[in-house]
């Protein structure tokens, strides 16, 4: 089970928002404001208008609010691939919240072709952000081994992450993390070992790639060894 996408647009409009009283000045924030305004008030071809002029001079959260209608079917006909696009636009200037959906749709196969690669390298940056779905999404990655070995340790300490930064009902960290099989004590007790290096890191992907790396050494050095036995 995958951990459910967030209804996002309502917490994204009302952080915008702010933004946008605080710098009237630049143009493409003016363009983001009267987007927001034209929502609100139910106006929404003009939303979509809006959005669109400023996400086509470069405004990274206009670009992620025009995806998220044309995702959502909002204001025009709904369109998994134009939302792609609009989402790679944001994606790629760093929004966290557009590198969450971009992984989303990669991973279902929704606007694109499945690419688990792809799903992996946005919920990485996504995650690196703090963002507590994505490192939940990520964790569920390890733990069924879509375009990673399975991992189920780095997995379940993901998840532990996820359900520690977010616990409200849209995060189905906790649900995931009780339907998980096949986990002994001593791989419980590492996940939570390494669950509590992610949360204190600034950064979670730097523990998490060392214990990576830390697994790829030891499985080389055991092939090794057993390459030597036959002989």
């Amino acid at each position: 089970m995958k951990i459910s996408k967030r209804v996002i647009h309502t917490v994204s409009a009302s952080l915008v928002l702010a933004v946008a009283f605080n710098f009237m000045g630049s143009p493409a924030l003016a363009g983001l404001k009267e987007g927001i305004e034209a929502y609100e008030a139910g106006n929404l071809p003009l939303a979509v208008k809006e959005f669109r002029a400023a996400a086509e001079k470069g405004e990274s959260d206009c670009q992620y609010n025009l995806a998220l209608m044309y995702e959502q079917g909002i204001g025009v006909a709904k369109d998994e691939k134009e939302a792609v696009v609009w989402y790679r636009k944001s994606a790629e200037q760093g929004n966290s919240n557009a590198q969450f959906n971009l992984g989303v749709l990669h991973e279902n196969g929704r606007g694109t072709a499945v690419d688990f690669a792809q799903a992996n390298q946005w919920y990485r940056k996504a995650a690196s952000q703090g963002d507590a779905f994505a490192i939940g999404n990520l964790g569920m990655l390890y733990l069924r081994g879509d375009g990673v070995k399975v991992d189920k340790v780095a997995g379940m300490a993901l998840l532990l992450q996820s359900a520690i930064m977010d616990s409200s009902p849209e995060n189905h960290a906790k649900q995931n993390i009780s339907m998980t099989r096949g986990l002994t004590s001593e791989m419980v007790a590492a996940a939570q070992a390494l669950s509590v290096k992610l949360g204190n890191a600034k950064n979670l992907l730097i523990p998490l790639d060392e214990y990576l790396k830390s697994q790829a050494n030891s499985d080389a050095v055991n092939l090794t060894n057993a390459a030597a036995i036959v002989k």
